[in-house]
């Protein structure tokens, strides 16, 4: 059992220095990326994918020290606000284009989502332990 959470803490840290570095680095081409980026639309793309790579990275790390079950809800949460945070530095690094725009609040817009949804369950779970 050793073994694989060894496993799963190198692949995960791993993952996060790859998104870290791709989302925080002034060029998108580095040596995570094995391939050369030269189109603005394609680095806004591939800072919010290494957003992504490093919310699953963080994810994965959270996971083996966790004891708690998280939910399905919070750990989309975690993705997307993990992949705005990219999209700031895109902006910053890339500059802005109509898609990026668009992408960024739409993101937004389904942030806020799941988080009010997320807190009116956990109301709903609080208020029935309650009564019971």
């Amino acid at each position: 059992m050793i073994i694989f959470r060894i496993f799963i803490f190198l692949l995960s840290s791993l993952c996060l220095i790859a998104g870290l570095t791709t989302i925080l680095s002034p060029d998108v081409n580095n040596v995570f990326l094995p391939l050369e980026v030269n189109d603005q639309e394609l680095s806004i793309l591939l800072r919010s994918f290494g957003g992504f790579i490093a919310a699953i990275g963080y994810l994965s790390i959270r996971f083996l020290y966790s004891s708690s079950k998280v939910q399905v809800g919070t750990v989309i949460l975690y993705i997307v606000l993990v992949m705005l945070f990219a999209k700031l530095f895109s902006f910053i690094y890339d500059g802005y284009s109509y898609f990026s725009i668009t992408t960024f609040f739409i993101g937004l817009i389904f942030a806020f989502s799941l988080f009010f949804v997320q807190r009116a369950r956990k109301n709903q779970i609080s208020d029935q332990n309650f009564f019971n």
